[in-house]
């Protein structure tokens, strides 16, 4: 292949793969290419019309690099020229490849004109003229830069000194000294801190000091900081506290900064003394930077301040003290076992959640850390023992039980009680034994006490007959001792505890009536009986509830029995109606809510006396007192006989009580049986964040969570806890764990359960309705946390369900609260559950919300109202909007064209489809004759994955409830 033909390939560029590229580079290797060649192929690269065509300037200059690689003779200096004036084209790619070839064509005596390129306004140039000269510059190269850096007028005077420092080192000190003298405060920082670089400036520390010195004293503040970062750098620690230490009271941060950065090549007690002074003083941007010094410090000598800052009041200060602790204890530098003790006595939390995660950090292959943390335990104050218990259980887990078991024969009973308490929360099946002997034989009633509620939580059977023999000797103990039967299942003791229903104790009498409810015992239904008139009122009204459940509606001989055995009637008979709920209130007829409509059940009205006496058998003391102060109750009530559940809500009315009746299904739904997009399982497999569940009233919310959570439970060995009022769906464990914690009963009120909950090691919440700032603010820090959070939110669209979020907190919270959400949201789905068209049940209409980049920085920024219209686009991602739901449904035959229009947020679309008179409006719906390929109204769906069901029914046809 001659040159023009090679020139002319070239230049067309018509390779139409990178295997014809390599045939034609496999031909040009036969022929020698001189510079004029290559000067030409480079003209071709540097026309900007050749180069509007990507691909093609891209195989372009794989072709050059390839063919101008092999110019290395000396004739080919002469493209040194051609290939530096190239460089003034603004090609990223062509300037990387000359990058490469300019030093294989290094020509010296052209050096002058690389060097003036230093000179133009462009600041690209001038970077990639720097990069060049570091390959290729020599004496020549420094001499010249040396002679620029004192015009004026010099443009690049940084980039010279990137060039100078690498190629000359400590023999640029002259350049930089011209800088200093004649450059912009950019270039005299710049050329500061190479004077303070060790690396540079070793062999030349006294000339680079003299060059600082005169900065130390500069007018420019940002000068001086540098000055005195730059001198800290290098002086030894005599001269430091001669000329530096003075700029540790400066009234510049920036220049504190700088000098408490000198302190990190030192490690004596005046240095010590002098970074602890400023952690005290402050600000927090002092004490971050003493913190990095105390880091690079990395000795035993830094551990006084870090103690003290790990105290601070200021988060960020802990949190980064405790890094360097951790960083510390990684070399062996500090005795950790004191540390983490000293730092267990703090009053705040945050403080040993420090040692918490410091202990975490430690490695102890050698298992010496926890024997030295417990001796150091047992000679402290018992508030110090009592404050450490979680922490201390969080922190070492089992490693404890060894040491704790130990304690319980300790002389001081404090000790005792402090070894129990920790035994108690460990739960290890090891210390069976030992508590088994101090439940027994301790001297302290309450430790003894506190080790039968240890016993009882190891789930352990062989431990019956010791807590039975405990409750027939000990009568003090009959309380705490028919707890832990109960808890331990212990039927077969049920006769034992019987006995006791006739003890002089009203206390003993109610415990052992809980006892038999709650292991549903109707065998002893007799001595329950003579408990129904106890001078107890507790004991009286947990008798006749035991009975009507198990019942017996002949208790009381006559109207109560009959009135408790209707409401339970009224309430098999709206199951047996495939019912919502049931309503009753006070001079009303009873009422059965049906597919979203009430019908009466009843033509005879329930005066307030008749519905107080349905319900105050099923309410306990303590929410009869909560309604007599004017607060509405929530409760769950169950027919086991019948295997019916409702969620239960009373409250007071105009004319006295009213209750509501929410039918829950006792069989858990299936996930993919729901009817819901297949893209919902995936909120069960994420691992941590926020998944919001939006809806009113009655569109399923409850059992789209319960299906969640059932999917997480037979899929992952996680565990779950979920927090309810009142408890609806029961969950059993299967592949992960559950448990259910119900407000009212098994804590005192919602925001206490919230703050313990995350000491329960969860890595599944649900939290239910996000009703106030402490729910929402609590799921968002979870979430935060990296745990998987599920909630419900009475929203209609997943903008709203965030606005609501956000709006919960105080304004000045609002940004924060909008980062850590865009951070930690996962998912939102809102839903409604609409009327069949063939009138065959209901089915479910949803608006699914996935957190990409695109919503998180909507969020960010404040714009949710932009959300809609990003979901709306987004389908291809999973997501859907509810519009477009509600149009497939209608246009599917599944919904009439009322109802789409009802739930739509844009009417105009659905308006649209109605004829002049409006007949849609008014149920007469014109999409009879469906388009083309659509099934007839009332057809199931054609989508297999979204399987026609009854939503919200109670029978086997479908489940689901909100």
């Amino acid at each position: 292949m001659n040159i023009k033909e090679i020139h002319k390939q070239f230049k067309s560029a018509a390779w139409k793969s990178d295997e014809e590229l390599e045939v034609f580079l496999l031909t040009v290797s036969r022929t020698t290419l001189g510079p004029r060649v290559l000067s030409a192929m480079l003209d071709v690269l540097t026309n900007k019309r050749a180069a509007s065509n990507e691909r093609a300037h891209r195989l372009r200059c794989t072709a050059f690099g390839k063919l101008a690689e092999k110019a290395d003779q000396p004739e080919h200096k002469e493209l040194f020229l051609p290939y530096v004036k190239a460089l003034k084209v603004n090609d990223p790619r062509l300037r990387s490849l000359l990058l490469n070839l300019i030093p294989l064509v290094n020509n010296p005596r052209e050096h002058q004109y690389l060097c003036n390129l230093l000179r133009s306004q462009d600041e690209g140039i001038r970077q990639v003229a720097a990069k060049v000269m570091r390959k290729v510059g020599g004496k020549a190269v420094l001499e010249a830069l040396g002679q620029m850096v004192q015009d004026p007028s010099f443009q690049g005077r940084i980039e010279a000194m990137d060039v100078v420092l690498p190629v000359a080192g400590h023999h640029g000190i002259d350049v930089l000294k011209e800088v200093i003298v004649s450059g912009s405060t950019r270039e005299r920082i710049k050329a500061l801190h190479y004077l303070g670089d060790e690396h540079y400036m070793l062999k030349a520390v006294a000339n680079a000091l003299e060059a600082i010195y005169p900065c130390l004293k500069d007018d420019n503040d940002r000068v001086r900081a540098q000055a005195v970062r730059s001198y800290g750098n290098l002086c030894d620690e005599e001269t430091y506290f001669e000329e530096v230490s003075a700029f540790l009271d400066s009234d510049s941060p920036h220049v504190v900064r700088a000098a408490i950065s000198g302190l990190r090549r030192f490690r004596s007690p005046p240095v010590i003394a002098a970074l602890d002074r400023k952690l005290r003083a402050g600000p927090n941007i002092i004490r971050m930077e003493v913190l990095d010094t105390l880091e690079a410090i990395a000795s035993n000598e830094a551990l006084p301040p870090l103690v003290e800052a790990i105290a601070s009041r200021h988060v960020e200060v802990r949190n980064r003290a405790k890094e360097v602790l951790a960083a510390l204890s990684k070399q062996g530098l500090v005795e950790m076992p004191r540390v983490i003790v000293w730092l267990l006595r703090s009053r705040d939390v945050n403080v040993r959640r420090m040692a918490v995660d410091l202990a975490r950090n430690i490695k102890d292959p050698a298992g010496e850390l926890w024997p030295k943390v417990m001796n150091l335990l047992r000679d402290e104050d018992w508030w110090v023992r009592e404050r450490v218990v979680d922490a201390l259980v969080e922190l070492a887990g089992e490693q404890l039980t060894p040491h704790m078991v130990g304690f319980l024969q300790d002389d001081n009973e404090v000790v005792r009680r402090f070894a129990v308490g920790v035994l108690q929360q460990l739960s290890d099946p090891r210390a069976l034994g030992a508590l088994i002997r101090s439940a027994s034989e301790d001297p302290d009633w309450w430790t003894r006490e506190k080790a039968i509620e240890a016993v009882a939580l190891l789930r352990d059977e062989r431990a019956v007959p010791y807590i039975v023999n405990i409750m027939r000797k000990e009568p003090e103990m009959q309380v705490v001792c028919i707890d832990a039967l109960l808890k331990l299942g212990a039927s077969d003791s049920a006769k034992y505890v019987a006995r006791l229903l006739t003890s002089e104790d009203s206390d003993v009498r109610l415990s052992a009536l809980r006892f038999l409810q709650r292991l549903e015992l109707t065998d002893y239904n007799d001595q329950v009986t003579s408990l129904r008139k106890d001078p107890d009122a507790r004991v009286a009204h947990k008798a006749r509830e035991m009975l009507i459940r198990w019942g017996l509606t002949n208790v009381e001989g006559g109207a109560d029995g009959a009135q408790a055995s209707m409401l339970d009637r009224m309430l098999i008979q709206v199951a047996s109606s495939k019912g919502d709920d049931l309503i009753l209130a006070s001079n009303q007829r009873p009422y059965m809510k049906q597919l979203g409509k009430v019908v009466p059940l009843s033509t005879t009205e329930l005066t307030a006396e008749q519905v107080g006496a349905l319900l105050h058998p099923i309410l306990s003391v303590a929410q009869m007192e909560a309604l007599r102060a004017r607060e509405d109750v929530d409760l769950s009530y169950d027919l086991p006989h019948e295997r019916l559940r409702f969620r239960v809500n009373v409250f007071n009315q105009k004319g006295g009580l009213g209750a509501v009746f929410r039918n829950i299904q006792t069989k858990l739904p299936q996930l993919q049986k729901l009817g819901l997009p297949n893209v919902v399982s995936s909120f069960g497999d994420a691992l941590y964040g926020l998944v919001l569940v939006g809806g009113p009233t009655g569109s399923g919310k409850s059992t789209t969570l319960a299906a969640l959570i059932d999917y997480i439970n037979r899929n992952s060995k996680r565990h779950v806890i979920s927090l309810e009022d009142p408890i609806e769906v029961v969950h059993h464990s299967k592949q992960g764990l559950v448990n259910q914690r119900e407000v009212g009963t098994h804590t005192h009120s919602f925001k206490q359960a919230l703050r313990s909950t995350l000491r329960q090691d969860p890595d599944v919440i649900l939290v239910g309705e996000m009703r106030d700032l402490d729910t929402i603010s609590f799921a968002v820090a979870a979430a935060d946390s990296g745990h998987l959070v599920f909630g419900t939110v009475h929203t209609a669209s997943a903008d709203t369900s965030v606005d609501r979020l956000i709006n919960a907190f105080p304004p000045a919270e609002q940004d924060q609260a909008r980062a850590s959400l865009a951070e930690n949201l996962r998912a939102v789905m809102c839903q409604y559950l609409i009327k069949r068209a063939d009138g065959g049940g209901r089915v479910v209409a949803c608006e699914i919300m996935l957190n990409n980049d695109a919503i998180a920085n909507l969020i960010r920024k404040g714009k949710t109202y932009q959300i809609s219209s990003t979901v709306a686009t987004a389908r291809d991602q999973g997501m859907q909007a509810m519009d477009s739901e509600l149009m497939r449904l209608y246009k599917e035959g599944i919904i009439t064209l009322e109802d789409a229009y009802m739930k739509a947020n844009s009417k105009k679309e659905f308006e649209e489809l109605t004829d002049d008179k409006g007949k849609a409006r008014k149920g007469q719906d014109p999409a009879a004759a469906p388009g083309p390929g659509a099934p007839a109204a009332g057809a199931p769906p054609q989508d297999p994955q979204r399987p026609k069901i009854n939503y919200g029914r109670p029978d086997p046809a479908g489940k689901g409830r909100g």
